[in-house]
């Protein structure tokens, strides 16, 4: 479970910082965590070493980790999906007057719509 959990970290960092990335770091790690190939896999595809794959992963994650522990992009956007979700919820619990339907209804709409753009 940590490795999973460990592999959809990787994925939010190089969503957010990806493109800082050389592109030669991007394909590899496009190819690491879209892709799900082996490290051997990725080698024989660009014609590298296996050391070479192993190299360009840990300074990628160095990268990428480095950008994240400066800006906080991926721990903030984890944190606003997170409250959101929470105030759908309280939303869901209550239960409103006629005349209150429809600006509950535009807040649910908000809400989703600040979670769908998210999860685009």
């Amino acid at each position: 479970m940590a490795d999973m959990n460990a592999r959809v970290e990787l994925n939010y960092l190089l969503d957010f910082y990806g493109p800082l990335l050389t592109e030669h770091r991007q394909e590899v790690m496009r190819l690491y965590c879209e892709e799900d190939l082996s490290q051997q896999e990725i080698a024989d595809q660009l014609s590298i070493t296996r050391q070479g794959v192993f190299d360009t992963l840990a300074k990628a994650k160095k990268q990428l980790t480095g950008y994240e522990d400066k800006l906080g992009l991926v721990r903030r956007h984890l944190a606003q999906t997170a409250q959101a979700e929470k105030c759908l919820e309280a939303l869901a619990d209550m239960r409103p007057s006629e005349a209150d339907k429809p600006a509950m209804a535009r807040a649910r709409q908000a809400l989703d719509a600040i979670l769908r753009d998210r999860l685009d």
